[in-house]
């Protein structure tokens, strides 16, 4: 069994094929999918998809690409709803800083220092959206003591940087850049990765893999992002799928059904 531990179903782009899409998802046996939020606008919408089906499961958070309508309110807001949150929710994300975002890099660390706050009191782990500013989130992440842990999600570091954040109690989200021939060093990464630090993710509809088919990435392309992890590692692929889901399951407090 598989689990795509970062998908944003909740995008338009998949209403028409929803259906149809989870049906194909549970022939293959990816059996349980994590929506985590980017604004406050559509927690809403994610909650009721979420609990709409058993497969699926969410995060709420305020991404930094997404802070253009952001008020400081949306802060007490969100620790109100996750504070009643059912067990479906099982993150504060996705929350980070990003070199490209166009929100300020002030405004960006304060909403990421007051979406730690949140997750550390509550006791949450954090799904963390990490561009370009990997020493500056470490640096911020023990500035709070936060203790939460979380995923760090569409790693593509350096394997110090990947055992900094390991540390720190995070795992790390593998997607589809490993499909790239040219991705030399993240390959390299994530061949010596701890087997017990890896999350499969596809970010869907974004993040595609090398030479794609389709316009629309899909959680159906765990499988050959699977694949590709096994090429790239030692383990057998029983041995690593097992440990993969395992990993979810933890670092999530998913039901290891």
């Amino acid at each position: 069994m598989f689990i795509d531990s970062h998908c944003h179903l909740d995008f338009a782009c998949f209403s028409d094929q929803f259906d149809s899409l989870l049906t194909q998802l549970n022939q293959q046996q990816i059996t349980k999918l994590v929506i985590p939020a980017t604004q406050a606008s559509g927690w809403s919408a994610i909650m009721q998809l979420a609990n709409s089906h058993s497969a699926l499961y969410y995060a709420l958070g305020l991404h930094p690409h997404f802070l253009e309508n952001f008020q400081v309110q949306n802060l007490t807001q969100l620790h109100s709803q996750l504070s009643i949150c059912d067990k479906k929710c099982i993150a504060l994300g996705e929350i980070g800083l990003d070199k490209f975002a166009p929100a300020s890099f002030v405004q960006q660390e304060f909403v990421f220092v007051e979406q730690l706050k949140i997750a550390q009191q509550l006791k949450l782990p954090i799904i963390l959206h990490c561009v370009k500013k990997q020493n500056r989130v470490l640096e911020l992440l023990k500035q709070q003591f936060f203790t939460q842990g979380g995923v760090y999600h569409a790693f593509s570091g350096s394997l110090e940087m990947a055992h900094a954040f390991i540390k720190l109690g995070f795992k790390l989200g593998i997607g589809g850049v490993i499909t790239y021939p040219n991705s030399t060093k993240t390959r390299e990464t994530v061949a010596n990765l701890p087997i017990e630090s890896i999350l499969l993710e596809t970010d869907a509809p974004d993040m595609p893999l090398y030479n794609q088919s389709t316009k629309i990435n899909t959680p159906l392309n765990i499988l050959p992002i699977f694949n590709c992890l096994a090429e790239l590692r030692k383990e057998s692929k029983s041995l690593l799928a097992k440990q993969l889901y395992e990993n979810s399951c933890s670092i999530f407090s998913l039901n290891n059904d």
